[in-house]
């Protein structure tokens, strides 16, 4: 029930109207993009819906320990008094007794031996997976936001590295096309500065369209149906990493939500095994029932109760039990070995994604110094071509290195960003990532 209120609550924090008609123009934060996405998102509700149900399932096989009670009404009219049933396919009382009755009819089990306890243990087990599986859609939820948001930021840098090379190398074609003019530079140079000015149209359009994309995955990631224009906040500093690999892997097997979703399926497979080993056991259920006859035949009373103990054992089923304790038992070892598949390959990834944290943490400095170094060497050939010391191919591949390392400089520190993000989401503790950053 407590994801029933959960629900609430999220509704009354994040209105689902209020969210989806956001201002175009609004200025979003990374914390208010992730909040709205886990409060939005259809994903984040299916998950939640599915846990609930799961919650109703050990509900539904607990309820086999409590009385189960029933209500029921006949009515039988015979020829006459001495009328029996000849030929019937069970074996019955064949008398038939005029009567109209209604009563209740009360069960409670007394004992199976433990299978039903066992398949509460089961139906817990597997609740517990579920809400690990909804840990997991809410890591991927923002996973994603947090991923576009970054996206968003990133393609906004390099549309600044377009526009601003664009500029740049219209004002040197200008300049070249003057000079032309005045028969101080070739057409070569003219015709190599055109193209230099074509190639930046080229990268501003490229630069565009990724603007474009970054902006309908960061609407797509906050559950809208349409792609709406945020003003992002740009803050985050990139630190150096706080965790190391040996920490990093120890959390990711405590907290990783896939491993631990198996862990309770796990459990939950071998809790279906012993249930399914105490079939073999008897079963011992209460039975009581009472009424009344508003009419009946003369000479029987007008109310009946009765009760009784009822002893089921088996003694051959065919060998549906047998199958029944194979099937489980081959099924509990499965899960226990999908658990250790998940081990490894959580292993493989949590070393993946700290180093290509660390190395992106790397690449910030390089870029920065690899764009400082472009730049100076830019100027210095730009002015060596204003006296003629140097060509146009000089001055182009200038133009072309600083475009490199501007690009690189743009897309170095978001990368760092976006791979520590990932890194929190592999070892499952992005929410806590989220919220402690």
């Amino acid at each position: 029930m407590k994801n029933v209120f959960l629900i609430a609550l999220l509704s009354a924090l994040f209105p689902i109207s209020a969210l989806a008609s956001q201002d175009p123009n609004k200025h979003l934060t990374l914390a208010q993009a992730q909040s709205i996405a886990l409060a939005n998102h259809p994903a984040a509700k299916v998950s939640t819906y599915e846990t609930i149900a799961a919650g109703e399932d050990v509900a539904i096989v607990r309820s086999i320990l409590f009385p189960q009670v029933q209500g029921a009404a006949v009515g039988a009219v015979a020829q006459d008094q001495d009328t029996r049933l000849a030929a019937i396919a069970a074996i019955n009382d064949p008398t038939i007794i005029q009567r109209g009755s209604g009563g209740v009819t009360v069960s409670q089990l007394i004992t199976d031996f433990g299978r039903t306890n066992a398949m509460i243990a089961a139906a817990r087990a597997s609740l517990r997976a579920q809400y690990q599986r909804e840990n997991l859609t809410r890591e991927q939820v923002l996973l994603a936001v947090t991923r576009a948001y970054y996206d968003v930021l990133r393609a906004n840098a390099l549309l600044r590295v377009a526009n601003r090379t664009l500029k740049t190398r219209q004002t040197v074609l200008d300049q070249i096309n003057a000079l032309r003019k005045a028969q101080l530079r070739s057409d070569l140079d003219y015709d190599m500065a055109k193209a230099n000015v074509d190639n930046a149209k080229l990268l501003l359009f490229q630069a565009e369209n990724g603007w474009d994309d970054a902006r309908a995955e960061l609407s797509d990631a906050l559950g809208y149906g349409e792609t709406f224009l945020f003003t992002l906040e740009d803050s985050s500093e990139a630190t150096p990493p706080a965790r190391t690999l040996d920490t990093a892997l120890g959390q990711a097997f405590c907290e990783n939500p896939v491993l631990k979703a198996l862990q309770a399926r796990s459990q939950a497979a071998q809790k279906i095994e012993t249930a399914a080993r105490r079939e073999f056991f008897p079963t011992i259920v209460a039975l009581g029932a009472g009424g009344g006859s508003p009419y009946t035949t003369s000479g029987l009373s007008s109310t009946y109760a009765a009760g009784a103990l009822n002893l089921t054992i088996p003694i051959f089923t065919g060998g549906r039990i047998s199958a029944d304790v194979d099937k489980a038992a081959a099924m509990a070892e499965a899960a226990s070995m999908r658990v250790e598949v998940e081990k490894n390959e959580l292993v493989r990834d949590v070393h993946m994604a700290y180093h290509n944290m660390r190395n992106a943490y790397k690449n910030i400095a390089v870029t920065r110094s690899m764009h400082k170094r472009s730049k100076e060497a830019l100027t210095l050939i730009q002015a060596r071509y204003d006296i003629g010391k140097s060509s146009i191919v000089d001055l182009s591949m200038a133009q072309l290195a600083d475009t490199k390392a501007a690009v690189a400089e743009a897309d170095a520190a978001y990368q760092y960003f976006i791979n520590r993000t990932v890194l929190d989401f592999t070892i499952g503790d992005l929410a806590c990532a989220v919220q402690h950053p």
